[in-house]
């Protein structure tokens, strides 16, 4: 129990969302943590002429701490913190009677301000992410601009340790300032605020937001003395719709206000686990013990957008058959759809036959009125304006990464027909056959068959900026990542292996002197990891 680790809350992941299920059948069974369970963040960087497939369109790197990262349930992502509970007595004896415990946790936010000469900020912040990118054999000159100071120098606690004392002469005029900062609701709304804060800004019946923890009961099948432990879970909160207000200076002696959500992807959490004994018969009135854990690892949340969370869910959806709608026309209206109800004097009327209207054409209509539209009709309408603007997207910005994010499938004769152009030699417009011409558009999901000559010859071939046209290696990767040999297949969950009960071990005579005393009120219940 020297170990300081041992006092800190563990936190398990799992994939599926009847993952209090499968605690219950197995507590020691969750899915472990990996490369992309910590959080990174990306930096420039310009392939070389020897970067090969996909990695020939990478324009950026990521760089990995070792902060936790904790993914979001959209993700497929769910998170527990379990604690087992000792009575703090020599030998550690477990709790005993769990009908007297009340346990808990709670989700507190680290805090950093920092406060300097600007000019000294953006050169500690340049040589952090120089130092960074340097360790990853990126090139310095490359980061120039990237300059977040909180968010790179607080994500691993040894590096910054390192860091601090090469950089002594910049930190000596830098004031820096960690804060642990609570959840309080009360009447007046909920916030983030540490002690100091909560003291100076005091509110009636203000208290910290807990939420509750359960006891694994014994399974089926466990040994005796197996009843006698004490662990709980709890589940961890990676999501919140819940937003609060804060004041911060604007100026001229002025205070704004701004609106910010609970969670987000920037701030660094801990849980912290908290006992408490119920009241014992005709003590009602004294205050109850209670006794906290260490702080957990520290972790940040995914953003809904991160792509390593998003590869964990695929969702399929089938375009609407346009045969089946229109012989669906052949019965009476069908209910159901998008009910869209239009205010008086709160439409826009416009004529859509001649292209965008021109300023001052469209007027305000009575309104008033109440549409139905089919799911369908506007899922069709969405996909075609999608399908429209993302080259107009691509090549406005050249972002030609972007088209690796998807992959279509035509078919193999074609794409190995044009993979076997690309391969042989430098490309220009003019050497794209129109059937060659066609694949490319296929793979990278641009269908133009049917339409006329002078309109399908318009392709992705004609749209390849000349020193990308003479560029082999960088076409046949973008071909390659819209149309992979074989659909990418999700990662296989590696899970952390369930070893044997220790407290089926111990012999019954090392049973009774462990539980000896366990129903004695304790002077303290330090919570340890399991």
């Amino acid at each position: 129990m020297s170990d300081p680790a041992a006092f800190q809350p563990s936190l398990q992941m799992y994939s599926d969302p009847d993952f209090v299920e499968d605690l219950l059948i197995d507590p020691g069974v969750s899915l472990k943590f990996g490369q992309k369970d910590v959080w990174s963040y990306p930096v420039p960087a310009k392939p070389g002429d020897s970067a090969q497939g996909r990695n020939r369109l990478a324009t950026s790197r990521l760089v990995r701490t070792k902060l936790r990262k904790l993914y979001q349930p959209a993700h497929n992502r769910f998170y527990l913190v379990v604690v087992e509970v000792f009575c703090d007595r020599p030998g550690l004896p477990r709790a005993g009677g769990h009908d007297d415990l009340e346990v808990s946790f709670v989700l507190r936010r680290r805090s950093v301000s920092v406060a300097g000469r600007r000019p000294l900020l953006r050169t500690l912040a340049r040589n952090l992410i120089i130092e960074k990118a340097e360790a990853e054999g990126l090139k310095p000159e490359a980061l120039v601009g990237d300059c977040d100071v909180a968010d790179f120098l607080w994500a691993d606690d040894s590096a910054r340790n390192d860091f601090i004392a090469r950089n002594t002469h910049l930190f000596g005029a830098i004031d820096f300032k960690i804060q642990v900062e609570k959840w309080l609701q009360s009447k007046a709304g909920t916030r983030w605020a540490d002690d100091e804060d909560a003291a100076r800004d005091p509110r009636p019946d203000e208290t910290e937001q807990e939420f509750p923890m359960w006891r694994i009961p014994p399974r089926e099948g466990d040994c005796a003395a197996v009843a006698s432990r004490s662990l709980w879970f709890g589940v961890v909160p990676t999501f919140s719709s819940d937003h609060w207000t804060r004041t911060i200076p604007s100026g001229s002696r002025k205070e704004a206000t701004v609106t910010e959500p609970k969670l987000d992807d920037h701030g660094l959490y801990q849980l912290a686990c908290c006992v408490r004994q119920k009241p014992v018969g005709g003590r009602e009135h004294c205050p109850r013990p209670e006794f906290w854990s260490a702080p957990s690892e520290t972790f940040r949340l995914a953003s809904m957008m991160d792509p390593e969370g998003t590869e964990n869910r695929t969702t399929t959806v089938v375009l609407p058959d346009f045969r089946r709608l229109a012989a669906s026309l052949g019965g009476p209206a069908r209910p159901g759809g998008l009910r869209v109800v239009t205010p008086p004097r709160s439409q826009l009327v416009f004529s859509p036959f001649d292209g965008p209207p021109k300023p001052g054409k469209g007027s305000i209509g009575a309104g008033g009125g109440v549409c139905t539209f089919a799911i369908e009709l506007l899922f069709i309408v969405a996909f075609f304006l999608f399908s429209l603007f993302l080259p107009i997207v691509v090549l406005a910005f050249q972002l030609w990464w972007m088209l690796a994010l998807r992959f279509c499938f035509p078919p193999a004769i074609a794409f190995d027909a044009l993979k076997t152009f690309l391969e042989t030699k430098p490309i220009t417009h003019a050497d794209f056959t129109p059937a060659l011409a066609a694949t490319l558009n296929a793979s990278l999901g641009t269908d133009l068959s049917g339409l006329d000559k002078a309109e399908a010859s318009e392709g992705w071939n004609k749209k390849l900026p000349p020193d990308v046209a003479k560029d082999r290696a960088f076409t046949e990767a973008l071909v390659d990542a819209a149309r992979p040999a074989a659909e990418p297949a999700p990662d296989k969950p590696v899970y952390e292996s369930s070893p044997p009960d220790p407290l089926c071990e111990i012999d019954a005579a090392d049973l009774r002197l462990l539980n000896r005393g366990q129903n004695v009120p304790a002077p303290g219940l330090p919570v340890r990891l399991r």
